[in-house]
């Protein structure tokens, strides 16, 4: 992807593996990023083709086992152009309305990143309760001031290539954006 004046100055990082049925909507949704990028973990279904056909950035990544995992990772070996990069997983969406709060407030130089408030859907209904809402998480930062927390779980089975569970440690100031990224399970 080039640079345009209409897009965000944002790099968003997608985690992805064999998420084909995901990844159109979730692509669709990132459009306004000035640069998109997908980090794959060896997909066996069209996820690299899809990823052609948007004309986004895919990078490989072999999880070893140990740490870094996979957003770790990409926080320090991918080359963003911009300072701001956004975490979006297959399976949410960035709405126009958060587009629009995004590029106003990436503008306040008081702030080194924000957390969003996901609105969990699942089998098309939202879950309001049980915990599920609100939840926040910070992903959208300044990607120099942050990385994930090491929990120590590269000898616990199962725990996988990406961080889950993982918090992002920042440096610096935190926000809170108003309008919600979804998640559609």
């Amino acid at each position: 992807m080039t640079p345009s004046s209409d897009k965000i100055p944002v790099s968003v990082l997608i985690p992805a593996k064999n998420e084909e049925l995901n990844l159109p909507a979730c692509l669709d949704s990132v459009q306004r990023a000035d640069e998109i990028f997908v980090v794959d973990s060896q997909s066996s279904d069209r996820s690299i083709d899809i990823c052609k056909e948007y004309g986004v950035n895919v990078a490989q990544f072999y999880f070893n086992g140990s740490w870094p995992k996979k957003k770790n990772w990409s926080l320090e070996n991918l080359p963003f152009r911009n300072d701001w990069v956004l975490i979006v997983d297959c399976d949410e969406r960035i709405t126009p309305e958060l587009w629009d709060e995004i590029a106003e407030r990436i503008q306040n130089p008081e702030y080194n990143g924000y957390f969003l408030n996901r609105k969990v859907f699942f089998l098309g209904k939202w879950i309001r309760w049980g915990g599920k809402y609100p939840d926040w998480n910070l992903r959208l930062f300044k990607h120099q001031c942050g990385r994930y927390e090491n929990l120590n779980t590269e000898d616990i089975p199962n725990t996988g290539d990406n961080e889950v569970h993982e918090h992002v440690i920042l440096e610096g100031n935190v926000g809170y954006l108003q309008e919600d990224m979804l998640h559609i399970d």
